[in-house]
């Protein structure tokens, strides 16, 4: 009589091997797809550059890295010029760039704010670049920056209609006030506008300040943090002065 063969032992564990495979795929899976959820952008390029030969995708991944090496404006537009030298200053355009750079360059932007509208350049500066608290003394370094500014703003006179400075000051607590704002916003205008007329602006006939006082905020006057945006001096260059040109018919002087 034949001898049955032995009975093979199963392992009754061989599962957990497929099962631990399986969760370190998933394992994979889910840190690729962190992975690719955390990617920036650059390295996304690179990866579809690597994997395509389409000439198509490869020409559109070209031009997007194009336009995001172009300078942009703070509202996403791309910058008309680059203007590092003064002397480049022909335009609107140029004096824009020109500022924005200056105080890019400098380590300002904390202080001085630059913007551009249609046919207007708009220079904001926190009182505290150019004067001490309740004072209308302009400060050496105060001095300095306006000088640097108003060779700028020389260049680009003769483009411009107007220049105008305006002074404001923010309201205080009850019982804190110790000067006539009105008075003090008036005086700050007028201090920055005679050290322009004096040193940089040749036709005076173009400036001219206003004192607003803390009637004009621009942020809440709740903590002091706010109350510093609110002092501040503002230098508006405009190409056409609509108000001067209706006084000038009142006045007879566009006959």
């Amino acid at each position: 009589m034949s001898k049955r063969p032995p009975k093979k032992e199963v392992n009754k564990d061989a599962w957990l091997a497929t099962y631990s495979d399986m969760v370190t795929l998933i394992l994979v899976f889910f840190i690729l797809l962190f992975a690719m959820s955390s990617i920036d952008q650059e390295k996304y390029e690179m990866l579809v550059e690597a994997f395509t030969a389409d000439a198509a995708t490869l020409q559109l991944l070209a031009e997007l890295k194009q336009s995001k090496n172009e300078p942009k404006t703070e509202e996403g537009t791309t910058e008309l010029s680059h203007v590092d030298d003064i002397d480049d200053i022909e335009d609107f355009d140029d004096l824009y760039a020109y500022l924005k750079n200056y105080v890019k360059d400098r380590g300002l932007e904390a202080s001085i704010h630059v913007e551009k509208a249609d046919n207007l350049v708009y220079v904001r500066f926190m009182s505290t670049l150019f004067f001490e608290p309740n004072m209308a003394v302009l400060k050496p370094d105060g001095q300095r920056i306006l000088g640097e500014v108003g060779r700028a703003l020389g260049r680009a006179e003769h483009i411009a209609k107007f220049i105008r400075i305006d002074g404001h000051t923010a309201e205080a607590g009850p019982g804190n006030d110790t000067v006539n704002n009105r008075d003090l916003s008036t005086e700050r205008a007028n201090v920055v506008l005679k050290f322009l007329e004096a040193n940089h602006i040749k036709d005076r006939s173009k400036l001219y300040a206003v004192g607003y006082g803390f009637y004009r905020p621009i942020a809440p006057n709740d903590r002091e943090e706010n109350r510093a945006k609110n002092r501040r001096v503002e230098i508006l260059i405009g190409k056409e002065d609509p108000l001067q040109d209706v006084l000038d018919e009142l006045y007879g002087l566009d006959d």
